[in-house]
């Protein structure tokens, strides 16, 4: 670890046993102040801070594509929008998403020193499995998938359950650093039954971490036109398979 990037850590205080029964009972639970806030605060400011946003979306056979600058420039603005249009009337059949995303994983094999990866450090530790796998009831967890995930005005995920043909996803969580949200803003994470009424909704928040049971319906509502902050969050699945690059 280089001595530009900050080691964060748990709130000492967390005990998974606390929030252990909830996700028994419920399949979800939501941690506030998981981080330390001095470390909250830095992560936010570095998520905040990231100029490397791809955007991502499916293909035809529901393949992630990661449209980056590079990409852009390669294809040309119009091929570009092609697709996203493409995306999104998707979306009205079935799965689709647009937003924007860091590649946590990916980028750390490549570089790990710029700060950024002292978040990529935190989700990939023997303390943020442990306690994760003390909530959801599995002692032996892994290793994560993560990314870092920007929902800027008008983006979207469609209703899908997060099963996954080459990894057995013991659970999903994501850790908020959206700061300042409204609830009329949209961007909520919903838990859906099985005729997709909304079960429950959680707002975009700060320092919180939500896990649940996988595989389960969820989606996230598209964020409003007039939404005036970013919604930010690292996102993934515990797994009981060797890290690997994210999907």
């Amino acid at each position: 670890m280089t001595a530009d990037k900050p080691a964060f850590r748990l709130r000492a205080d967390l005990d998974p046993a606390a929030f252990a029964e909830t996700f028994a009972r419920e399949g979800v639970v939501q941690i506030p102040v998981f981080l330390r806030p001095v470390d909250a605060d830095a992560a936010g400011d570095l998520l905040e801070g990231v100029s490397s946003w791809a955007i991502v979306a499916p293909d035809e056979s529901n393949e992630t594509l990661v449209i980056t600058n590079e990409a852009i420039r390669k294809f040309g603005d119009t091929a570009v929008r092609q697709f996203l249009q493409s995306a999104l009337k998707r979306a009205s059949r079935g799965f689709s998403f647009i937003h924007l995303s860091y590649p946590l994983q990916d980028e750390y094999a490549r570089d790990p020193a710029p700060p950024i990866h002292a978040l990529t450090e935190l989700m990939q530790s023997r303390a943020f499995l442990d306690f994760g796998g003390g909530v959801i009831g599995e002692p032996h967890v892994a290793g994560v998938r993560v990314q870092a995930s920007n929902y800027r005005p008008g983006d979207f995920l469609t209703l899908h359950d997060d099963k996954h043909g080459r990894d057995t996803r013991l659970a999903a969580f994501t850790l908020g650093f959206t700061r300042g949200w409204r609830p009329d803003w949209g961007g909520q994470l919903l838990f859906h039954d099985a005729d997709g009424q909304i079960e429950r909704g959680f707002l975009p928040g700060f320092n919180v971490l939500t896990l649940f049971k996988v595989p389960r319906p969820h989606s996230v509502a598209p964020v409003a036109a007039y939404a005036a902050a970013k919604r930010l969050s690292v996102t993934g699945w515990l797994i009981n398979e060797p890290q690997g690059a994210p999907r």
